[in-house]
């Protein structure tokens, strides 16, 4: 017994990773007390909303890992069999992968370079990422900046776990070809990740995570064909309560690294279990899913603007401490994401594969 075929959506999922994208929003709100590339005068606790969202706000970089275990389970229920059995070539998926992701990031990595150079002019330093030269805008136009030969953080910094991903797609695919070697070839690259974590923090947490997501789905796919939707829901949905509950009674809480390896996993096992028992399940919120590129690579050219609107008409950037600039920001960001994901990413998607398409048919065979 598997998921439910490809061409359904897991809404749970959706939701789960739409919520994530926004979860990053909290961690980089500290950017609008930065003078340069480091905090000036920041006091942590008096961000808007603290008391409600003080985990988002000391942890909502680890939303970012979630991203990759959630990555790593969708290719797996997808395109893992497609690309065994060879029915999924790699220059099909490689150029769905490039539609996809593209066309977003090289829109606001230009949006980016703009405002970096609007608020250089204005400001004599970059806004928060330093690192904005020829070199490293090289890096970002091949969508590699996180692969090791960067210097630092530069342009929409963000970015850096798509890039991560990128890289990960390619193992995933050369994993898959191996057929039968596909579960151990799993398992050692979560140990080639967990020995370069948290060292080499992006690759190794990219290669935890995503292959940890893939063996999750492994794993609830084993449970579930001995004892179907219900059994496995029974199973994983206490499990991870369970493991939640224990992590944030730990001294570490989420510092401790089982968050990668027991709690995502179990999350997304349980909430993968719930929307197969329920198929529309969370359906009406699964748009959240549908920003959620729109939203990550957004919010940082945002947060320049708001910025530099405040500077311009002399406000001091302690009204970002303000709940009503907060509640303002994100009834900007949802709807800009909405927009850019209707009008840029999905026609620039659907663009790109016509063409492709069409270009394979005139390839001689």
């Amino acid at each position: 017994m598997t998921l439910p075929n490809p061409s359904n959506r897991l809404y749970t999922l959706d939701v789960l990773r739409g919520l994530a994208a926004l979860c990053v929003v909290f961690w980089h709100w500290q950017h609008f007390f930065y003078v340069g590339s480091a905090a000036h005068d920041f006091d942590p606790a008096q961000q808007p909303f603290f008391s409600t969202f003080e985990l988002l706000y000391r942890h909502g970089n680890l939303a970012v890992q979630l991203f990759f275990t959630l990555s790593g389970f969708v290719f797996y229920w997808l395109f893992a069999n497609g690309i065994s059995c060879r029915s999924l070539t790699v220059s099909r998926f490689a150029q769905d992968r490039f539609s996809r992701l593209y066309p977003l990031h090289i829109v606001t990595f230009m949006a980016v370079v703009a405002l970096q150079w609007a608020y250089l002019s204005s400001h004599g330093t970059y806004f928060v990422y330093p690192f904005n030269d020829v070199y490293h805008a090289v890096l970002n136009i091949l969508m590699v900046p996180a692969w090791g030969l960067e210097k630092g953080w530069s342009f929409n910094a963000p970015v850096w776990s798509v890039s991560v991903e990128v890289l990960l797609y390619a193992i995933f695919f050369i994993i898959c070809l191996t057929e039968r070697w596909k579960w151990p070839l799993t398992l050692a690259a979560i140990a080639i990740g967990s020995f370069l974590y948290p060292d080499i923090y992006k690759l190794g947490s990219g290669l935890v995570c995503f292959f940890v997501g893939g063996m999750t789905y492994g794993v609830l796919t084993w449970v579930r064909r001995y004892l179907g939707d219900g059994g496995a829901l029974l199973i994983t949905g206490p499990l991870c309560l369970v493991a939640w509950i224990w992590l944030l009674k730990t001294p570490a809480g989420l510092n401790n690294p089982l968050v990668l390896y027991v709690c995502y996993p179990l999350l997304i096992a349980a909430l993968a279990a719930a929307g197969s028992r329920w198929p529309g399940l969370a359906r009406r919120w699964a748009w959240l899913g549908d920003i959620s590129y729109s939203s990550y690579l957004t919010h940082f050219p945002l947060q320049i603007i708001f910025a530099m609107a405040f500077d311009a008409l002399a406000l001091s950037r302690a009204l970002f401490y303000q709940g009503w600039v907060m509640v303002l920001f994100f009834a900007v960001l949802i709807p800009l994401s909405l927009a850019t994901h209707r009008y840029l990413e999905r026609p620039a998607q659907a663009w790109l594969r016509q063409r492709e398409r069409q270009v394979s048919a005139l390839t001689p065979n």
